[in-house]
């Protein structure tokens, strides 16, 4: 078990972006060809459990996994459904500034088009 959670991890630690669990699960196939999608979810929920990894959730219905847990904003494409990363310099700041409530986590998803689609048209 531990070694399909570590090719789980090599997985998504080796991507360029974020992965969502059918991607990991034909990508981790290559290292445990006999390897289930359930065994990928589980596996998943565990290294998010433990930190390891963030999974994000999308308003659309489609789950992402982040190879980088700590907190960040993401950017979603509204034409191709990529996740990106969103850079907005010292908004998790900004945002404990402007509470008194300590903020433990926190998700933003913008709404966009990708660089990529932006090309196309």
């Amino acid at each position: 078990m531990v070694q399909k959670r570590a090719a789980v991890l090599q997985v998504l630690q080796e991507s360029e972006g974020h992965l969502q669990a059918d991607e990991i699960y034909k990508r981790v196939k290559d290292y445990y060809p006999k390897m289930v999608l359930a065994t990928v979810y589980n596996n998943l929920h565990a290294l998010t459990e433990s930190g390891h990894i963030r999974h994000i959730r999308t308003m659309s219905g489609a789950d992402f996994y982040d190879k980088t847990p700590t907190p960040h904003e993401h950017a979603l494409c509204t034409v191709c459904g990529k996740l990106i990363d969103a850079d907005l310099c010292d908004f998790a700041e900004m945002l404990q500034k402007s509470t008194t409530l300590p903020i433990v986590s926190y998700d933003l998803i913008l709404h966009t088009v990708c660089p990529d689609c932006n090309d196309k048209a």
